[in-house]
């Protein structure tokens, strides 16, 4: 499950991650109600990226890190054309849709009576950014928060993972963070997060949710290895 999301100012909108095939994008853009709007990628991995082509028109722009663009010339394309060589017609209605706003580290995005602040926090991936809307107190985490727990793929970044989501947690104004996969219920999916890099980073003190699916036990053991192996899976 991926989760998505809409963001509509007075003037323009944002689509914050468009699925993984176009006709799961499709509805987004009934909730666009016909405002000009931008599409975001929270970073360019398949499950946030690949639906873009269902939206409609008046697109602004798609905006992410400059670190997403390049990803697009390299492993993405590369990743859908394994996806599609596995998975027979599947993944036939994918058109890729490179951003073409980028920027390094933050960029706002005025949408009338709200801004959409995008920061980068590497750390999921190299391109992984959270999406801010100071308004509301809401953070959008893309996959760089997650509940239960969090995918590594690379050890060296870790550290400043663990530091940017801190610094998030000491924002008294932060009400709600909304991330890609799994609870999006107050700051619950921030700190649980927190919690659990922290214990990756340490003392392994973390203790796994009891009913915890296969999924997650196998991404637990993959990222201890990892961790303590000082690997890069992804970049």
């Amino acid at each position: 499950m991926v989760r998505a999301a809409v963001v509509k100012g007075a003037k323009r909108a944002v689509v914050w991650d468009t699925m993984t095939l176009p006709d799961e994008a499709a509805p987004l853009a009934d909730a666009i109600g016909g405002k000009p709007y931008f599409v975001v990628y929270s970073h360019g991995d398949y499950d946030h990226a690949w639906g873009t082509a269902g939206l409609g028109d008046g697109r602004l722009g798609v905006v992410a890190h400059s670190e997403c663009l390049r990803r697009f010339g390299d492993d993405v394309p590369r990743t859908l054309q394994r996806m599609q060589m596995a998975e027979f017609g599947k993944w036939d209605s994918v058109r890729l849709v490179p951003p073409n706003i980028t920027f390094s580290t933050v960029l706002a995005l005025d949408l009338g009576d709200l801004t959409l602040e995008l920061h980068h926090l590497p750390g999921h991936t190299a391109d992984s950014i959270v999406g801010w809307i100071p308004e509301w107190g809401v953070l959008l985490g893309g996959d760089a928060i997650e509940t239960p727990l969090p995918v590594v793929n690379n050890a060296h970044l870790l550290e400043a993972w663990l530091d940017a989501l801190a610094s998030w947690q000491d924002n008294d104004s932060l009400k709600y963070c909304i991330p890609s996969h799994g609870s999006a219920a107050g700051r619950e999916s921030l700190d649980q997060t927190v919690a659990y890099l922290r214990a990756l980073a340490g003392d392994r003190q973390f203790k796994l949710p009891r009913a915890l699916d296969d999924f997650f036990r196998e991404t637990h053991q993959k990222n201890l290895i990892v961790v303590d192996g000082g690997l890069v899976l992804h970049e």
